[in-house]
């Protein structure tokens, strides 16, 4: 990791300020080699993926039912893979995820998976189980691996995420240790050391000034958009109030204590714990490079200062904090350095998978039950 992290760090970054659309970039995706778009193919939209994008369901590794969208080249020729998980309150259909999707599979020659976390996009509709954060997200970007890994022509899979999503990939990587999946490498924007600590700073109105503040106002109207969506699926419903179907609130600490922990029987230490990278960063085997913003508003520098120091000593994880970006933004203060940083990433570990340091050969069990919550790695 260390050669590529500084060959990595050799592309220059120059933000210019943020502009979230740059349609003069020459490294958007050649759509010309994607086929016909769907009718009205627009971010936001039900199906935002070009023909011949393959809408599909699948398990997780403990049975729930996810969404995913994978593109293949059906050509008989071999080719990596990689898994696209998106962040809190988002889906496969948003524009970051459509984007990424679209350029790996046009402009870099990749097969594509983007998946819907549970008890997100599609995943909600079927299935009950509730987010937790990190831990269970990491079976599901797992299951995904495992979905597109199993399909003939790809050669290895990696797995990409932004903020929880990264959160759900570094949680991938750890539990790669019995379930190898990940055979590609592991790339993280914008994540966090504690599942906790974030709990409490997104659970906590901010001030006016404070520059997470817009971002807090966004988020109360989605979770209101979602309680909305899901009180007509619970009118639906028979049998009356389900506690799962509770959507997020602004109090997300009162989601974990009251629906999520019970629901996976136990309590919210112990899923804070599972969901937290600080407590086992340090054990990831899989290559892991995490990307980071001096000045993101979600995720605050101490978070990435704690993950950076719970991986000192592993030679298999590097963490990278730039000046700026803010939360996931970085392709709109510097587009080409963007993309150029994802596809050295994947292109090194897809022609290296055997350089890993990790045999996906040799899956180790995990701890046996002991009563710890590192020991509830298991589905």
């Amino acid at each position: 990791m260390r050669d590529l992290g500084e060959r990595l760090r050799e592309i220059p970054f120059s933000p210019q300020g943020l502009h979230l659309v740059n349609l003069a970039s020459s490294s958007r995706p050649d759509l010309s080699r994607l086929g016909q778009y769907v009718r009205g193919n627009r971010a936001g939209s039900a199906y935002p993926y070009p023909e011949g994008f393959e809408k599909v369901v699948f398990p997780s590794l403990d049975g729930t039912p996810l969404v995913g969208v994978m593109g293949l080249h059906r050509d008989g020729r071999k080719r990596p893979g990689v898994v696209f998980c998106h962040g809190f309150l988002g889906s496969k259909s948003k524009p970051y995820i459509v984007e990424a999707a679209l350029q790996a599979f046009g402009a870099w020659d990749y097969n594509v998976f983007a998946l819907d976390l549970r008890n997100f996009g599609e995943s909600q509709k079927l299935s009950h189980a509730p987010t937790t954060g990190g831990w269970k997200e990491g079976q599901d970007v797992l299951a995904a691996c495992r979905f597109l890994g199993g399909m003939e022509g790809v050669s290895s899979v990696a797995a990409v995420g932004y903020s929880l999503g990264a959160g759900a990939v570094m949680n991938a990587a750890w539990q790669c240790k019995r379930y190898p999946y990940i055979t590609g490498g592991a790339l993280g924007w914008s994540g966090y050391a504690s599942m906790e600590q974030m709990t409490s700073h997104i659970s906590r109105r901010p001030p006016l000034d404070d520059p997470f503040f817009p971002i807090y106002a966004v988020f109360l109207f989605l979770a209101e958009m979602r309680r909305l969506e899901l009180r007509r699926q619970l009118r639906k419903e028979e049998g009356g109030d389900n506690p799962a179907l509770r959507p997020l609130s602004s109090d997300y600490r009162s989601y974990v204590r009251e629906i999520a922990a019970p629901h996976y029987g136990m309590s919210e230490e112990e899923l804070f714990a599972l969901s937290s990278p600080a407590g086992f960063i340090g054990e990831v085997e899989v290559p892991l490079m995490l990307v980071h913003a001096q000045d993101d508003p979600v995720c605050p520098i101490e978070e990435i200062e704690e993950l950076r120091n719970a991986a000192a000593g592993n030679p298999n994880v590097d963490v990278w904090v730039l000046p700026t970006g803010s939360h996931c933004a970085f392709k709109g203060y510097d587009e080409d350095w963007y993309w150029s940083v994802m596809r050295g990433f994947l292109d090194y570990w897809a022609e290296r998978p055997a350089e890993s340091g990790f045999d996906p050969g040799q899956a180790r069990e995990a701890p046996g039950a002991g009563g710890k919550p590192r020991d509830r790695m298991a589905v």
